[in-house]
């Protein structure tokens, strides 16, 4: 998520500048465009700078931040490139030649369609399709009066453009198939006015964040639904997750990753257990391994007593561990107030899905073995917690857990922007509806 040190990271101006197919070749930009300028007029950094250049110009771009947003720290980076990134879409915004892709069938490698100079036109001033000679030739000939076998090259949809529009989808989130559809069409026409509010939302959240991650953090991003080890600004590993509901939201929070449970017990949320549970019937709810427990944690019958009880929380519903728990084999437990927890799960079938918010709050993992297998590599001698030992601890349903010798700082973020290690700015839905309460 974070940026290596010295990444040349910045688009080119020509990516920057309000492009028009049919006016590209003869026009010259009249505007500074924002890699000359940001928006607090300060220099910004060329795209060729060397590493020791870039960072004394990072350092430049966010003088008018507190010291502790140094240029040499992960946090500083990100906040820098995202100031960067928010005078470009302010500067698209502003030229007022912008204009969305037009409606219709969808577009696909080697069609010839009006629209796909549309396409070219947006995707060059997003800074996904740079401008090669060929295209120039085009343009010129298009606004010279060419002839008709030149000027339909233009609207054909060639092999440059599908790289364009492949690395377009990649940056937010899109199956990177090169068919524009209408998923990819109405991410293409979010105005850059809409960029700009999610940009100023994810800045707001950059400085509510912790300055100092950590060497080694594991970050859950929430509208990305996916959770990355992070060791010295590297990505070690990542995978997919599942996230709260819209109406049971995640929480942005910061913490350490102190335990890790084999075959965990569930004790059932009173909300969950009431509304979605108890329906069910007590025959099913014991076939499933769910039992009441009182406060002293001994079972109890499902009588009409106890559960007037469990309405009143003098009695809790709680599934036992091993096969069939909810939550699954491994849970991975990060102490905060809200009760939020990393797990396994039985609903494997979720992580096949683009958008995965459907769980009461808690992130469900889609490879917990592996995880546990990272977070205890350090544990005890080497090679202790290896394949064969994780699949004893997992076996039957004994309820066991380990404490962590080494804690792992562990972040949930909202991130619906951000620069990748590639130097690309993504987006993401803003699952949540928080990016407008935020920038406001």
């Amino acid at each position: 998520m974070g940026n290596k040190l010295g990444y040349p990271v910045t688009f080119s101006a020509a990516m920057l500048l309000s492009l028009s197919v049919d006016t590209l070749a003869l026009e010259q930009p009249a505007q500074t465009t924002p890699n000359q300028q940001n928006q607090t007029g300060q220099t910004a950094p060329a795209a060729r700078q060397n590493p020791q250049e870039r960072s004394r110009a990072e350092d430049s771009a966010t003088s008018d931040q507190s010291t502790s947003y140094s240029p040499y720290t992960p946090y500083g980076r990100q906040y820098a490139l995202m100031r960067e990134e928010l005078a470009r879409y302010q500067s698209l915004s502003n030229t007022g030649n912008w204009q969305p892709l037009p409606a219709g069938q969808p577009l696909a490698p080697g069609v010839r369609d009006e629209r796909v100079k549309a396409l070219r036109s947006l995707l060059m001033q997003y800074g996904d399709l740079t401008l090669s000679s060929d295209m120039a030739a085009v343009t010129a000939h298009n606004t010279t009066g060419a002839t008709d076998k030149t000027k339909s090259t233009a609207d054909l949809y060639d092999q440059q453009l599908r790289k364009g529009v492949e690395r377009f989808q990649r940056r937010h989130g899109l199956r990177a198939d090169g068919v524009v559809d209408k998923r990819t069409r109405d991410a293409l026409n979010t105005p850059p006015k809409k960029r700009l509010q999610t940009l100023e939302a994810n800045l707001a959240r950059w400085q509510q964040t912790p300055k100092d991650l950590g060497p080694r953090y594991l970050v859950v991003n929430i509208p990305e639904y996916t959770l990355r080890l992070m060791q010295n600004e590297q990505e070690q590993y990542q995978m997919r997750v599942v996230v709260g509901k819209t109406k049971h939201q995640t929480p942005r929070l910061s913490t350490r990753m102190t335990r890790v449970v084999f075959n965990p017990t569930w004790t059932v949320p009173r909300s969950i257990a009431l509304k979605e549970l108890l329906p069910k019937g007590a025959g099913t709810l014991t076939s499933r391994g769910y039992r009441l427990v009182n406060n002293r944690g001994k079972a109890v019958p499902f009588s009409g007593a106890n559960l007037r009880a469990l309405r009143l929380g003098g009695v809790a519903l709680r599934q036992r561990g091993g096969e069939g728990n909810a939550l699954g084999r491994f849970k991975f437990i990060i102490p905060n107030q809200q009760a939020i927890f990393l797990h396994d799960t039985q609903k494997k079938e979720l992580f096949g899905r683009n958008q995965r918010a459907f769980s009461h709050g808690c992130v469900r993992l889609q490879k917990p073995r592996e995880l546990a297998q990272i977070v205890l590599a350090d544990q005890g001698r080497p090679g202790k917690w290896d394949q064969e030992r994780l699949a004893r601890f997992t076996t039957g349903s004994r309820t066991r857990s380990v404490e962590l010798d080494q804690p792992i700082p562990v972040h949930i973020v909202y991130w619906t922007a951000w620069v990748d290690e590639e130097g690309l700015l993504n987006f993401r839905p803003d699952v949540y509806q928080l990016d407008k309460n935020t920038a406001e």
